[in-house]
């Protein structure tokens, strides 16, 4: 009975735990790479905090096993408290009581605009987002302005997953940190043919925007000190191969920042860039996703989940 045990053990039922001292990072270079099995758990021996793997064993994919850990701030939300932002707010910002879940920007100020919860029966609910019917106009969802800083939080991520309503068309988005989270928030980035013009002084994340020429691509962008303008999005591995999907198909993203101001993001939890320098580790910066119209039209985006951390 035994050997016939033995002979049938699933692969990875005894997954070891894994100890490191210090924050984790995630990807192909990320911590215990080529070493933990996907669902492996790892315990950060200086902080206290444990994670996940749920990415493989070759680009782990580090997200902590829960929330509410001491050595964490953040934000976490999968809008099971049902809680929104009425289209009839008109208000630059709102936040949710109990998940702290900030809703902000000038594209909420209008009547048909907000976050409503949709109840989804069996797949759980979710948040949609739609943004007013002016060109240039932002709805974000994050946490408060300016709270974040790379060398004194060690890591900071942020991770949604998100489905858009309607065709991919006349719209643009952005997920990652920006060094100005105003209230009235504007588009940190705009895109055109391969142009991205970065708005803001310091910002890292992914952007798409229907102006591109592929419009419906993700490119990773980022802008640290100042330092340029504009980039070229179809050069310095900057274009993730990776588009925006149809109408009603959830894809996740994630952007990491580690203690020295390096980047790496995350499409359906495969590493899609990473860079050593995009950010200042010294700026304060905030974690946001947020849709734009670029038209005199609504645009909608369902968000199933969203979670940003750091370390106290």
């Amino acid at each position: 009975m035994a050997e016939t045990q033995n002979a049938t053990r699933i692969a990875g039922s005894r997954l070891r735990p894994w100890q490191y001292a210090g924050a984790p990072s995630s990807g192909t270079s990320g911590t215990l790479a080529g070493y933990a099995e996907a669902g492996a758990v790892l315990w950060d021996t200086t902080n206290g905090v444990s994670f996940v793997n749920e990415g493989t064993r070759t680009s782990p994919y580090w997200t902590p096993t829960s929330f509410d850990q001491r050595a964490l701030f953040g934000v976490w939300s999968d809008f099971r408290d049902q809680v929104g932002v009425a289209l009839a707010a008109t208000t630059d910002e709102v936040i949710v009581a109990g998940s702290g879940l900030r809703i902000f920007g000038q594209g909420i100020a209008e009547t048909d605009s907000g976050l409503v919860v949709q109840a989804a029966g069996e797949g759980g609910c979710f948040g949609r987002m739609t943004t007013t019917d002016e060109d240039g106009h932002t709805m974000a969802i994050g946490m408060e302005a300016g709270v974040m800083q790379p060398d004194q939080h060690q890591l900071l991520v942020v991770d949604t997953e998100v489905s858009h309503v309607s065709a991919i068309t006349l719209r643009a988005a952005f997920c990652g940190f920006v060094g100005l989270a105003a209230d009235a928030f504007d588009p940190p980035v705009t895109g055109s043919t391969v142009t991205a013009t970065l708005v803001q002084d310091d910002l890292a994340g992914l952007h798409f925007d229907v102006g591109y020429t592929a419009a419906a691509r993700w490119y990773a962008v980022h802008n640290k000190s100042d330092a340029a303008a504009s980039q070229t999005v179809n050069t310095g591995s900057r274009d993730t191969s990776v588009d925006v999907p149809a109408a009603g198909t959830f894809q996740r993203l994630r952007v990491e920042i580690n203690a020295t101001g390096g980047m790496t993001a995350f499409i359906n939890k495969a590493q899609v860039f990473s860079l050593a320098a995009a950010l200042d580790a010294d700026e304060e910066c905030s974690p946001v996703f947020c849709i734009e119209s670029t038209s005199a039209a609504v645009k909608s985006v369902d968000v199933k989940r969203f979670a940003t951390w750091a370390y106290r």
